[in-house]
C-alpha cells in the first residue's frame, strides 16, 4: 500500500516542478518580447536626411528593418564653398613652396605659416633668417649647425631648438647623425640628444630640449653641442664640438633668433702649454671595475730622450687607493695604448677621482711633466667632469677624449 503512494508523491512532485520551470521560461520570454518591441519603437523606420544634402548611399526607404538587423547609413557628404581669403592662402602657400621647398620639410620648425602638426617647434616662436643665404653653406670643410636659444625667466628654463646641420664629412653619408647636450658646469650625468631625421650630409633635426636653470646661475653656464656619428658596431665618432657661453642680457637679445655656429674638430683644438693627454674610460657595474686605458700624448716639453710613463692613481676623498703605471715611450709625443683596472664600488662613484701624470724616470726623482684629474663635481670641471659622467652614462663603450695637462703647481694644489 505504501509504494503506490509514494510512487503518486513523486509523479505530483514531477509535475508541479514541470509547470513551474514551464511557466518561468515564459514569463521571460514574454519580457524580452517586450523589451524588444519597445527598443524598436524608438529608432524610425526610415533614416532622416536633411534637405540640403545628398547622402552617398541609401536603402530603400520602404524597407523595414528586420528583428536581428542593425540600421545602418552612410552619412551624408557636405559640399563646401571655398572662400576667397583661403585660395589667397593657397596660391601664397605654393609660391613659397617653390621657393623655398628645404624649409617645409622640417616638420613645421621653419616653415612659415599659420599651422604645425603635434609635437613640432613652433615657427611663430622663432625668427627665421630674412635671405636664404643665411642657410648658405660654410666654406672650407667646417661642419655648420643651425639652433634657436629662448629662455624663460618665469619658468627659469632655457629651450634649446636643433635645426639642421651642413657639410658633414663624407664618412656620415650613411650614417645617423647625433648631436648631444649638456649644460656646464653641472652635477647632472645625463645629457640630451637629438637624432637626425634623415641621413646624408645635411641633417635635420628639429627637435626642441628644455633645461632647469636659475636666473641667478645663467650667466655662470655654458652650453656644450657635441655631434656625433654612428659607425659600424654602433660606435660614436665625434665629428666636432661647440660650447656656447650663456649670457642673461644676451639671451634676451636674441631670443627666438636662429643662430648658427661652426663645429670645432679635435685637430683644430689647440695645444695646451704642457701638452694633452688622450684617455679612455669605462666603468662596469657589475664587475665593480674602472678600466682606465692611456692611448697617447703630444706636445709634450721633454727635458731629455729618456723617455715617457703615465702614472694612473685613484683616489677616494684624500686617500690614495692605488698606483699604477704604464711602459716607458720614447718622443714628445708617445703612443701608451695601455688598459690599467682598478675596483670601484657604485657607492664610490661621487667620491673617486683619477689623477694621470706623466713622467720622465730620473736616477733621484721623476720629472713631472705634467697632470689632470678626471672626476665627478667634487674634483674636476669642464672636459674632465664631462668625460667622468660620459663613462657612467655608457656602460658598454670606452668613451675617449683628449684632455689638457696642468703644470706641477696643480699637483700641489692637489696635495
Amino acid at each position: 500500500m505504501a509504494d503506490p503512494l509514494v510512487a503518486l508523491a513523486c509523479g505530483l512532485s514531477a509535475a508541479f516542478l514541470f509547470l513551474l520551470l514551464f511557466g518561468l521560461s515564459v514569463y521571460l520570454l514574454w519580457r524580452k518580447r517586450r523589451t524588444q518591441a519597445l527598443y524598436w519603437g524608438l529608432i524610425p523606420a526610415t533614416p532622416t536626411i536633411p534637405r540640403c544634402t545628398t547622402p552617398v548611399l541609401q536603402t530603400s526607404q520602404s524597407s523595414s528593418y528586420g528583428s536581428g538587423d542593425v540600421p545602418f547609413f552612410v552619412p551624408p557628404r557636405f559640399k563646401r564653398t571655398p572662400q576667397p581669403n583661403e585660395e589667397k592662402e593657397e596660391r601664397e602657400y605654393a609660391e613659397e613652396w617653390e621657393l623655398h621647398p628645404d624649409l617645409h620639410t622640417q616638420r613645421g620648425s621653419v616653415t612659415v605659416g599659420s599651422w604645425f602638426p603635434l609635437g613640432s617647434i613652433r615657427p611663430d616662436l622663432y625668427q627665421l633668417p630674412e635671405e636664404p643665404s643665411e642657410w648658405a653653406l660654410p666654406d672650407g670643410s667646417a661642419v655648420r649647425l643651425w639652433f634657436a636659444l629662448r629662455y624663460q625667466q618665469e619658468r627659469e628654463q632655457l629651450v634649446v631648438s636643433l635645426l639642421r646641420a651642413a657639410n658633414l664629412p663624407g664618412l656620415c653619408q650613411g650614417n645617423v647623425t647625433l648631436v648631444k647636450l649638456q649644460l656646464l658646469p653641472s652635477d647632472d650625468r645625463r645629457h640630451r640628444q637629438a637624432k637626425a631625421r634623415r641621413k646624408g650630409c645635411h641633417p635635420q633635426f628639429n627637435d626642441t630640449f628644455v633645461f632647469q636653470v636659475s636666473n641667478s646661475c645663467i650667466d655662470q653656464c655654458s652650453l656644450k653641442m657635441n655631434m656625433y656619428t654612428v659607425v659600424h658596431q654602433k660606435k660614436h665618432h665625434l665629428i666636432g664640438q661647440a660650447m656656447i657661453p650663456l649670457r642673461l642680457s644676451e639671451l634676451k637679445e636674441t631670443a627666438g633668433k636662429v643662430q648658427w655656429r661652426d663645429l670645432d674638430s679635435e685637430s683644430d683644438q689647440p695645444l695646451s702649454k704642457n701638452g694633452d693627454i688622450q684617455v679612455s674610460l669605462n666603468y662596469n657595474q657589475s664587475l665593480h671595475r674602472l678600466t682606465v686605458v692611456v692611448l697617447r700624448a703630444r706636445g709634450l716639453q721633454c727635458c731629455s730622450d729618456s723617455g715617457v710613463c703615465a702614472q694612473v692613481s685613484l683616489k677616494i676623498h684624500t686617500h690614495v687607493v692605488r698606483n699604477k703605471w704604464t711602459t716607458v715611450a720614447k718622443g714628445n709625443n708617445p703612443s701608451f695604448n695601455e688598459r690599467l683596472t682598478f675596483r670601484l664600488l657604485p657607492m664610490q662613484l661621487d667620491t673617486a677621482c683619477l689623477t694621470l701624470q706623466l713622467q720622465q724616470p730620473s736616477t733621484e726623482e721623476p720629472v713631472l711633466l705634467g697632470i689632470v684629474v678626471i672626476g665627478p663635481f667634487m674634483y674636476a670641471r669642464g672636459r674632465e667632469l664631462e668625460h667622468w659622467n660620459d663613462m657612467v652614462s655608457k656602460p658598454q663603450e670606452l668613451v675617449r677624449q683628449w684632455h689638457p695637462l696642468g703644470s706641477a703647481d696643480t699637483l700641489q694644489e692637489l696635495q
